[in-house]
This record gives C-alpha cells, structure tokens and sequence, in this order.
C-alpha cells in the first residue's frame, strides 16, 4: 500500500469505512505500534477520529479494475 490508496477498513472494531492513505511510516519509534498505514477516513461516524494510524492487516485496497 502506498499514499494516495484508496482502502477500505475490515477491522470489525472500527467502525471507519473508507478512507484514503496519506501517510506511511515504517519507524516504529514514530507512530502506533504495528500500524504503519495513516488513513484519512472519507466519512467517520459521529465520536470517531478523521484520522488513524492502522495495520495492513485490517485494510484492503479499493480496486475498480478487479
């Protein structure tokens, strides 16, 4: 994944839909534990951050062409 992806959240704890990736930090020191991936959430729900640092494993790509 790289800036500029379009994802979709399948972390079934939270409740941010799609969003786009707009930051990536492989230093551990600077960001959430395991999260590398800074999404920017296209339309969180009310009480959720516009924002959040996540994990490969809870996103997947947005893909037209598949």
């Amino acid at each position: 994944m790289k800036v500029g992806d379009l994802v979709n959240n399948t972390h079934a704890l939270d409740r941010s839909g799609l969003g786009l990736i707009v930051e990536v930090e492989r230093d551990a020191t600077k960001r959430t534990p395991s999260c590398e991936y800074k999404v920017q959430w296209i339309n969180p729900p009310p009480g959720c951050p516009s924002t959040s640092w996540n994990s490969a494993a809870w996103l997947e790509i947005v893909n037209e062409g598949r």
